[in-house]
C-alpha cells in the first residue's frame, strides 16, 4: 500500500512540473503591441528598412467624453540586413518590448517586391510570435513606411482598418484578392505566378500622419486598395487593374460578390446587377503540343437598379440582360487571359490543374510552362442567371 501511495505521489510531482509554464510570461503593460509591419529595400545600401506600427493603448481606449492629443499609433523604423535584426535593433527606440502576436498587416514595399521577397518571409514561418494569417499588401507608387504612417478615419488602429478594407474590397467588389502570409509563402515555394492586392496612398504622408487630419469630414490623405501586383517566381513583374484584375478573379474562382453595369437597348451601363454567386470550373488538355484551357463560369445575380425603360415582367427581357452579363464577364476574362499570356506568366495556376490530371505529361512541359501557356487557346463558356429583380418589375415613370 505504501508503495502504491509513493507511486501516486511521484506521478503527482512529475505532472506538477509540466504545469509550471509561466517561466517566460510577460506583463501586458511591459509590451508594445505591433499592429502592422512594413518592409522596404534601401537601394543605396541593400539593407531592409523595417517599419513597426505600434498601438498606443492610452490613445485608443479613452473613456467616453475624454479626449487626448496623443496619436493612436507610434512608428518605429529601423535599417538592418535582416528582419529579426531590425526587430532587436528597434529596442533602441521603443520603451517596451515589441510583441507581434496581434500583427494584422504586412506591407511589402514595391522596390523590395521587384527584387524578390522570399527571404523576408522566412522569419514568419520560423517565429512562434508572427502570424501566418496576417494580411499581405504591396505598396504602389510609394513605400511601405509611408503607408503605415497614415491615420485612417473610423479605425483607431490603421493596420486593422487596412486589413478590413482589403477583406471588404475582396468580398464586395471582387477586383482584388485578400492574401495571407501563409498563402504568399505557399505560392512562392510553388514556383509559379500569383497576385497580391496593391495599396496606394492619395495625398501627402506628412498630412496623413497628423491626428488633426481625422477631424475633417474628408481627409486630405487617404489609403485605398489598388489593383493587383503580379509575381513570377517571387518577384514583382507588373500590375493589373480594372477588368483585367476582376477577370483574373473570375478565372481563379475568387468572385464572392461584385457589380455588373449592363447595357439596355441604346442606354449604356443603365442596369446594375449584383453578382451573388459565381463558380468557375477549369479543364486543361494538350492538343498538338499546345494547351487548350476549357473554362466554364456559372454566375447568378440580383437586379438592384435600373435607369432604363425595360419591362422586367417579360422573360425575354430578362434573358437579354443575362446575355449582357455573359458578354461582359467573357470580355473581362478574355482581357485577363490575354494579359497573362502577353506577360508569359500563368498566375491563374492553370499549370497546377494540368499537373493534377496528367502528372506524366506535366513533367515534359514543366520547365517551359510559361512559354507554352502563352501559346495556349482559351475556350470559354459563361452561363448567367438573374435570380430576382427587386420589389418592382416596371420602371419608374413621372406623370405626363
Amino acid at each position: 500500500m505504501k508503495t502504491k501511495h509513493l507511486s501516486v505521489l511521484v506521478l503527482f510531482v512529475l505532472l506538477s512540473l509540466n504545469l509550471a509554464g509561466c517561466w517566460n510570461s510577460r506583463e501586458l503593460n511591459e509590451l508594445a503591441i505591433v499592429s502592422g509591419i512594413g518592409i522596404d529595400r534601401v537601394m543605396d545600401t541593400g539593407k531592409l528598412r523595417v517599419t513597426f506600427q505600434v498601438v498606443n493603448p492610452s490613445a485608443t481606449t479613452t473613456t467616453q467624453g475624454a479626449s487626448t492629443n496623443q496619436s493612436p499609433i507610434s512608428i518605429y523604423t529601423v535599417n538592418d540586413r535582416t528582419v529579426f535584426g531590425a526587430l532587436r535593433r528597434a529596442s533602441k527606440q521603443a520603451t517596451r518590448q515589441l510583441f507581434f502576436a496581434h500583427a494584422q498587416l504586412l506591407v511589402i514595399g514595391e522596390s523590395l517586391a521587384e527584387g524578390g521577397m522570399k527571404d523576408v518571409l522566412d522569419i514568419f514561418e520560423r517565429s512562434h510570435e508572427l502570424r501566418l494569417n496576417t494580411t499581405v499588401l504591396v505598396s504602389r507608387d510609394t513605400d511601405a513606411e509611408s503607408i503605415l504612417k497614415v491615420l485612417l478615419p473610423q479605425e483607431s488602429v490603421p493596420s486593422i482598418g487596412l486589413g478590413k478594407k482589403a477583406e471588404n474590397t475582396s468580398k464586395v467588389w471582387g477586383e482584388t484578392p485578400q492574401v495571407s502570409v501563409f498563402e504568399t509563402i505557399k505560392e512562392i515555394t510553388g514556383g509559379g505566378g500569383f497576385t497580391i492586392s496593391g495599396v496606394r496612398m492619395l495625398g501627402n504622408v506628412e498630412e496623413g500622419q497628423k491626428k488633426a487630419s481625422l477631424e475633417q469630414t474628408k481627409a486630405e490623405t487617404s489609403i485605398l486598395i489598388s489593383g493587383q501586383a503580379v509575381f513570377n517566381k517571387g518577384k514583382l513583374m507588373n500590375w493589373i487593374d480594372g477588368p483585367e484584375a476582376r477577370g483574373a478573379q473570375w478565372i481563379l474562382d475568387k468572385i464572392y460578390e461584385t457589380n455588373l453595369n449592363l447595357d439596355s437597348g441604346d442606354q449604356a451601363k443603365a442596369i446594375a446587377v449584383n453578382v451573388v454567386f459565381s463558380k468557375t470550373k477549369i479543364k486543361v488538355e494538350m492538343r498538338d503540343g499546345l494547351p487548350i484551357f476549357h473554362i466554364r463560369i456559372n454566375e447568378e445575380g440580383n437586379l438592384n437598379e435600373t435607369q432604363s425603360a425595360v419591362n422586367l415582367s417579360q422573360n425575354h427581357e430578362i434573358r437579354k440582360l443575362e446575355a449582357e452579363m455573359e458578354k461582359l464577364t467573357k470580355k473581362e476574362v478574355q482581357e485577363a487571359f490575354q494579359a497573362a499570356q502577353k506577360a508569359e506568366c500563368d498566375y491563374f495556376n492553370l499549370g497546377n490543374e494540368f499537373k493534377r490530371v496528367n502528372p506524366a505529361e506535366w513533367k515534359k512541359v514543366e520547365k517551359d510552362w510559361n512559354q507554352i501557356f502563352a501559346k495556349g487557346t482559351l475556350e470559354l463558356q459563361v452561363h448567367a442567371f438573374i435570380r430576382a429583380t427587386g420589389m418592382r418589375v416596371t420602371p419608374l415613370k413621372a406623370p405626363e
